[in-house]
């Protein structure tokens, strides 16, 4: 027995000595981590270059009075009533829809509404549970277990202890019993929030936590036993409750260690023979000993005589306040989370809440668009004039005539007309079509002024604007300068002078309250994306600090420019900060930095890393 004791403690020692020999290995090889950081001002770019993606926007000529039925799909199409060519007055029936497919459809947005709102209402209450943690900083101390004093005869009135035995406390310590399961014994995760089956964390009553070879130690609760610097046993135990081995954590030994979860048995290996051996490579938070764990009996003062009383009859419960609210419940998320890091959590939940917003507004329009189609099935004239085009049914689609195809001209500028099914162009009158994304849906509004310029004549002029189509349509390369996740909507506008301009010209349209964007876009600046990093509904950035060590910087965001490639930062940069590129191994806080000329190209990057060219 003495010989195997020996052996294993010639493992712990040899273990031990590996173990930090490879931590300060791993401290030698990262302290010469060295990160080039690049100056703000090499890559930043003031708000007012990119005024051009939401101020100015391509339109093009085409006659007024037009009406086009665009279509989701031509498969939802059962009938046409006219011909290309036929005359048609307002009210005339067009097409009818497949009612079979719009029920389906309809129903299917319909439930995309309730889905939507539903994930809305249990993602709030998340946020209330989040709000109402409370955090770590204000955990209530354990509370101390006070020894005995010296009995003397005499002076002490004789009590009642539930459970206890005299017999068994008498019993030869020697003897070997059967194994039994201690009284307390934590099979799934040691929480901030637990309750030591003996001890108060002293030296000489360390906190004893009884657990199985799975049990997973929390980085938390390592957190409160650093903070109340006291000290713990992680008793480890078989499934049959024979003891094993124990942890003896003493904050003392963990001032620079990474605190992480980690597993009661990881890094031991205990073989049939009783043979124990430890993996150096494991990260270990405590000192492993072989010997019982350290109880009561061990401890050097006796427990006094004691006489069994029968247990005394329970009184009437008195509503009073212990300041201690039976301490913590261990099935609550109490006193795990620190202050900062519920801030950001909630901070997380609310950006979360603001998407299932956005998507509960489209799965809304999309079923508002989608009850309009259930009406009667039939689409109907809206003014008077000649139809230009018509589709066919979804059952003639394999009748249609491909002995003389259309000649597409690849160089062909597309117009509103090549999506739509059917076409009605009415008497007369010019107008202007431009796409405007849904975030500037408010500067095009219904009766305002737009300024005109021809890209093809040179000539300018004004327009008003007169409707803007209730669906969206894809996005559009044109408005290359804006961010490609935005919806796009057409808008038309009736030109004040006709005569300026020719049917079909490409224009430049600009929307007359820019100056006020020009202001709300003021102070803030655009980076490359390449520079950013998005965690959860935040984003950061890395930088050098005032020791030239990189730090994280969480940064206020805005609109994201040119496909992509910029973001624009109202806050959370100063003019003097210097970036790292926030990707790769050697990318973590605490590393020294260098300064450098070389920047990513914006361009180049999204390219390589977003598949756009």
């Amino acid at each position: 027995m003495k010989k195997m004791i020996i052996t294993l403690l010639c493992f712990a020692v040899i273990g031990g000595g590996s173990y930090f020999g490879y931590r300060k290995y791993k401290a030698d090889k990262e302290a010469k981590i060295v990160v080039d950081v690049v100056p703000i001002e090499l890559i930043s770019m003031p708000s007012d270059y990119f005024d051009y993606s939401y101020t100015y926007i391509d339109g093009q000529i085409y006659a007024s009075d037009v009406q086009r039925f665009n279509l989701d799909s031509k498969k939802l199409v059962k009938d046409v009533f006219v011909e290309e060519g036929d005359k048609v007055k307002k009210g005339d029936p067009i097409l009818e829809y497949d009612m079979t497919v719009v029920e389906l459809e309809l129903e299917e947005k319909k439930n995309a509404v309730a889905s939507a709102e539903q994930k809305k209402i249990m993602a709030e209450r998340e946020l209330n549970n989040i709000k109402n943690y409370k955090p770590s900083e204000d955990a209530p101390k354990v509370p101390e277990y006070e020894d005995y004093e010296p009995y003397e005869e005499g002076t002490h009135t004789p009590f009642y202890i539930e459970g206890y035995d005299p017999d068994e406390y008498l019993a030869d310590p020697d003897e070997e019993r059967p194994h039994q399961p201690p009284e307390k014994l934590v099979k799934d995760v040691v929480k901030p929030a637990f309750t030591p089956a003996e001890g108060n964390g002293s030296k000489e009553h360390p906190y004893i936590i009884n657990c199985t070879e799975d049990t997973i130690v929390s980085k938390e609760f390592m957190g409160k036993l650093i903070a109340d610097k006291k000290i713990a046993e992680i008793c480890v135990y078989m499934s049959d409750f024979t003891y094993l081995y124990k942890w003896v954590v003493d904050p003392a030994n963990l001032t620079d260690t990474v605190l992480d979860d980690w597993k009661a048995s990881a890094g031991v290996t205990v073989d049939e023979e009783g043979k124990a051996s430890i993996d150096p490579a494991v990260t270990l938070y405590g000192k492993l000993s072989f010997s019982n764990p350290t109880t009561k009996e061990e401890d050097d003062f006796q427990l006094p005589e004691i006489i069994i009383l029968p247990a005394p009859e329970p009184e009437e419960e008195e509503d009073y306040d212990d300041g201690y609210d039976d301490y913590i419940d261990p099935d609550s998320n109490d006193y795990i989370y620190s202050k900062d890091q519920i801030k950001k959590m909630i901070a997380e939940q609310e950006a979360l809440i603001k998407d299932m917003e956005i998507s509960i507004k489209v799965a809304k329009n999309e079923y508002e668009a989608a009850k309009k189609k259930k009406r009667d099935g039939k689409l109907y004239a809206e003014i008077d004039g000649t139809v230009t085009k018509i589709g066919k049914p979804s059952s003639d689609d394999e009748d249609i005539d491909e002995e003389n195809p259309e000649e597409d001209d690849p160089y062909r500028e597309p117009s509103p007309d090549d999506n739509a099914f059917a076409v009605i162009e009415g008497a007369g009158g010019t107008e202007v079509i431009c796409m405007v994304s849904e975030l500037n849906l408010d500067k095009a509004k219904i009766g305002s002024t737009i300024q005109l310029q021809s890209w093809n004549s040179g000539a300018s002029g004004t327009a008003v604007i007169t409707r803007i189509e209730d669906e969206p349509i894809r996005y559009e390369g044109g408005q290359w300068g804006e961010n490609p996740n935005n919806s796009t909507y057409r808008v038309h506008a009736k030109l004040d002078d006709p005569d300026a301009f020719r049917l079909y010209d490409w224009v430049e349209v600009t929307l007359d309250n820019s100056s006020e964007l020009n202001k709300q876009n003021s102070g803030s600046v655009y980076i490359p994306m390449a520079y950013v990093r998005q965690e959860g509904g935040e984003y950061y950035i890395m930088k050098a600090d005032k020791d030239n060590k990189l730090t994280k910087q969480y940064v206020k965001t805005g609109q994201i420019s040119y496909l992509g490639a910029y973001i624009e930062i109202k806050g959370g940069l100063t003019k003097n900060d210097k970036l790292c590129f926030p990707y790769g191994t050697d990318v973590k806080e605490g590393v020294r930095t260098k300064e450098t000329t070389e920047t990513i190209d914006p361009e180049q990057y999204l390219v390589q890393n977003m598949g756009m060219g």
